[in-house]
């Protein structure tokens, strides 16, 4: 793998070699000549700017809209100038420190310059070539069909070219090269070319003034893009969040050896989130230290070992039951600096993630995740991290209490035996043994009992959330699947609604969060009242609540619906807080037609939004 990295780097500098070295040529034996030199840096600079707010693509490589300084430079300045002003922009935004490139190392910075350097010189002494070669205008003052066609046509095969360099770099990688002809990022592009014709003619034809006025335009299409594309892939993130936790939860909630535990921790944790470092700890509060009982970092797993309450990180997340997100530690100023240990030979820790591992208010270790490079984890990262160590606190509570039943049951068949042996070596003690035995088996029944009550509180918790006593989203997951496939398979009508509590935000912060969980639990109780004992209520997330209804219609699930939405209105909330008023939007959908988890929760989802939009305290289907 790191051999084939290597290679990457080494391909991608050929290529700007080559790409720079025949720029050089060209440039000579055409006695280049440069009439506007100001307004070739000033296109150059542009270009480092236009890609600065360029964004991922959904699966490989890096989007923006560089295409419009690409072609635009072309119809202006001609395929030499235009090919100088991409590879000199591309080669040097990534050396720059802002956006995507805070933080990244040198090998990736390296393999982004020559790469795109290189690559997008070819591109433009290819495609500008061809353009001027088969009679296109330069400057390009109006447009006309010629110029049009022969742009559509040379566009499209620039696009081809780029995916198909994208795809080589992907494959040297490691990435799924196939990912590179995505149509996200073929439609940013060819959505540039239009722009760029315009950026010309603006150019060409306007007077100075007015072409300025044009590029502060331009630069708000560009920022409106990258607004929305960096909206669509924090979307796409928390989705892939989402699903990689309950799958994680799924893993862990099964094992109940403590030891097999911890290791199908870690690995899920890899699966989870990149890092250098993993830790997980757990605490004794008998001897009051923390057991650490797996630390894997680059140099391989270390031995475990016992660390004293109060030595280190660790032992502070522990004691005040709060995590620690350090982004970089070069630039930290917290107490937290001070109480870092370091193991073995390892490279400096830059990056640091400590979460408490806590069930029922009770800490019982920490996990920790680590990295050798500044900024390495993210704020939803972090959060994963979070959310990933509330599930291994539950799968640890578990793998306890079968502990403490297999110790119970090994004690009770020790003490028989030792009975049984007895017995018979001393017959005149029967009745006493008989005694015994019978008080053992009476021990072992009411440690059963208590073992089955809070196995069946464990069970009822993992249902219920903690707050309304409502299912939780864990438990919808799977009886939300099993009821729409069974009204699938019967050909059954099924109803499902996504009510959201209108300005919850506002309840908290003028009433507090006592008020605002009131709130919630009362919402809780009148959502009780009006469905039926068949009917799903789950409390889906913050104040959101989903409603399933077997059986019924999209009319009669948006009746039952404006009936809570009327009572929560008319309910008399000044018993809990003076001046509280609280309303609720309600977003209905149904099958037939679709019978799709995914697509109708995102159906009534769509419907609560415009319910929202619609002015709150509403029911839309």
């Amino acid at each position: 793998m790191k051999n084939a990295r290597q290679v990457s780097v080494v391909y991608a500098a050929s290529l700007a070699f080559a790409g720079f070295a025949l720029l050089i040529y060209l440039s000579v034996h055409s006695q280049l000549e440069v009439t506007n030199v100001a307004a070739v840096v000033g296109f150059t600079l542009f270009g480092i700017v236009v890609v600065l707010f360029g964004f991922p693509a959904p699966h490989v490589g890096h989007v923006s809209l560089d295409r419009v300084v690409q072609i635009s430079s072309i119809l202006i300045f001609g395929t030499l100038q235009a090919a100088w002003i991409a590879g000199i922009s591309s080669v040097v935004w990534p050396f720059l420190p802002w956006g995507a490139n805070r933080g990244q190392d040198m090998r990736l910075t390296l393999l982004r310059a020559f790469h795109n350097s290189g690559m997008i010189i070819f591109l433009v002494l290819i495609t500008g070539g061809l353009y001027q070669e088969f009679g296109g205008h330069v400057p390009l003052q109006e447009l006309d069909l010629h110029d049009g066609v022969l742009m559509l046509m040379l566009a499209l095969f620039m696009q081809l070219l780029n995916n198909c360099f994208v795809a080589v770099i992907a494959w040297l990688e490691g990435f799924d090269w196939r990912k590179a002809f995505g149509l996200f990022s073929a439609a940013v592009d060819i959505a540039a070319v239009p722009l760029a014709v315009f950026t010309a003619i603006v150019y060409n034809r306007l007077e100075t003034p007015v072409f300025w006025l044009f590029l502060v335009v331009l630069f708000l299409i560009i920022w409106i893009v990258k607004h929305i594309a960096d909206t669509q892939t924090t979307l796409a993130v928390k989705k892939d969040e989402l699903e990689a936790l309950n799958r994680v939860g799924r893993a862990v909630s099964g094992a109940l050896v403590l030891d097999d535990l911890i290791e199908l921790i870690f690995r899920e944790s890899k699966n989870l989130l990149e890092s250098d470092s993993f830790m997980l700890a757990l605490y004794d509060e008998d001897t009051r230290e923390l057991d650490i009982r797996l630390h894997h970092n680059r140099a391989g797993r270390q031995a475990p070992r016992r660390r004293r309450l109060g030595e280190g990180v660790l032992s502070w997340v522990v004691s005040s039951n709060k995590p620690v997100f350090i982004r970089d530690w070069g630039s930290d100023e917290s107490e937290f600096k001070s109480m870092m240990i370091h193991i073995g030979d390892t490279p400096q820790t830059q990056s640091f993630i400590a979460v408490p591992i806590t069930y029922r208010e009770r800490v019982l270790g920490v996990l920790s995740v680590q990295g050798y490079t500044p900024y390495m984890f993210s704020d939803s990262q972090f959060e994963l991290v979070v959310t990933f160590a509330g599930q291994v606190a539950v799968a640890i509570a578990n793998a306890r209490l079968f502990e403490e039943l297999e110790k119970g049951r090994n004690e009770l068949e020790r003490r028989v035996v030792e009975r049984t042996h007895d017995l018979a070596l001393q017959k005149d003690e029967l009745h006493a043994l008989t005694e015994s035995l019978r008080s053992a088996n009476r021990e072992k029944e009411e440690l059963l009992g208590r073992l089955q009550q809070q196995a069946s509180e464990l069970e009822r918790q993992s249902r219920e959330d903690g707050l309304t006593g409502l299912y939780n989203r864990r438990y919808l997951d799977s009886r939300l699947d099993f009821e729409v496939k069974r009204a699938e398979r019967y050909n059954r009508q099924i109803a499902l609604a996504m009510a959201d509590v209108d300005r919850f935000k506002g309840v908290n912060d003028q009433h507090s969060h006592m008020v605002g969980d009131d709130v919630l639990r009362s919402i809780a109780n009148i959502l009780r009242t009006q469905c039926r004992s068949i009917d799903i209520i789950a409390r889906y997330g913050g104040e959101e609540f989903l409603l399933c209804f077997p059986e019924t219609a999209k009319e009669n699930a948006l009746a039952v619906c404006e009936k809570i939405r009327k009572q929560v209105e008319e309910y008399d909330w000044s018993r809990l807080q003076p001046g509280l008023s609280v309303t609720l939007s309600v977003g209905v959908a149904a099958a037939p037609p679709s019978y799709d988890v995914d697509a109708l929760i995102a159906a009534a989802d769509e419907k609560l939004y415009e319910a929202k939009r619609g002015g709150r305290n509403r029911v839309c289907a």
